[in-house]
């Protein structure tokens, strides 16, 4: 008997082999022999615990299913967005002070710009910069236009209304069909010149000229306090209104243009019947930066 045979003889924790039943194989027997050893009987699958697969399926379902946390944030976000659209259509005209911030991450810098913004349905809108002043951009209800004086006094922006509605009208943008426009997410609540107001982010379902955007909708009358712009370009804009008046009877002139003397015009042609104005330049850039 070599060592190791003797060693496993004599060992309390190994058990020996038993001899087989003449007649063969008998389960029901083997186990009746481990049960008056002392031995306990090996599981048979019947028997095997199964929390392992359970929670395996709980871990998996977890990670597919969005929590109701989740559901209930997301939920609140847009009812705060329809809140803000159902307010925006009880009313023709709105107007109010705007403080604007660009953060413009390549130059590091940040330019600061204020004045008065006013909107009448459905396409008419205007912001008049007093600081810087001059500086400003109108719809007509045709076209968009782009003037900034402080930055090149020569060159005006046309667009088309149509085509680009909400690119420079954020009541608009926002506030027209919101739910099939954006994915939202509730930010919580802050303040905003003392006014309690949800913030909520939105990211564009489609192609837009910004990556994602956050609103701060005051909670007592749904209207916009603040509005942030993470833009295509890497700029963050940031827009306070205060001040708003929803019962303005806006002047005409604030939503009409005249291209100034010795400006030139880029951007789609004017409609048939409409003066032309000054001959298009060849394209000039616009700073990022441009309020």
């Amino acid at each position: 008997m070599s060592g190791v045979t003797a060693w496993a003889a004599g060992s309390p924790w190994i058990r020996p082999r038993e001899p087989r039943e003449p007649g063969g194989f008998c389960p029901r027997a083997a186990r009746n022999r481990r049960a008056e050893s002392g031995w306990p009987a090996p599981l048979r699958p019947r028997d095997r615990p199964r929390h392992r697969g359970i929670v395996t399926f709980v871990a998996a379902a977890w990670l597919v299913v969005p929590g109701p946390a989740v559901a209930q944030e997301t939920a609140a976000a847009l009812r705060a967005m329809e809140s803000a659209a159902d307010r925006y259509r009880e009313v023709s005209a709105m107007c109010a002070d705007f403080e604007q911030v660009i953060d413009v991450r390549l130059a590091r810098r940040t330019i600061e710009s204020e004045g008065r913004v006013c909107q009448q349905r459905p396409n008419l809108f205007s912001m008049r910069f007093t600081d810087p002043p001059g500086d400003m951009v109108i719809s007509d209800g045709t076209h968009f236009w782009v003037y900034y004086p402080s930055i090149d006094e020569e060159q005006v922006m046309r667009h088309p209304a149509a085509e680009t509605p909400g690119r420079h009208d954020f009541f608009r943008e926002f506030l027209e069909d919101p739910a099939g426009k954006y994915t939202a997410g509730d930010g919580g609540t802050e303040l905003v010149n003392g006014r309690d107001c949800r913030v909520v982010s939105l990211t564009p379902r489609a192609g837009a000229s910004y990556r994602r955007a956050r609103l701060w909708l005051d909670t007592r009358n749904h209207l916009i306090r603040r509005l942030e712009l993470h833009e295509e370009s890497g700029n963050v804009r940031t827009v306070t209104l205060s001040n708003v008046d929803l019962s303005p009877v806006p002047d005409p002139g604030l939503f009409t243009f005249e291209v100034p003397e010795g400006a030139r015009v880029r951007g789609a042609p004017p409609d048939a019947g409409e003066p032309p104005g000054t001959p298009e330049s060849p394209a000039r850039p616009v700073p990022p930066a441009s309020p």
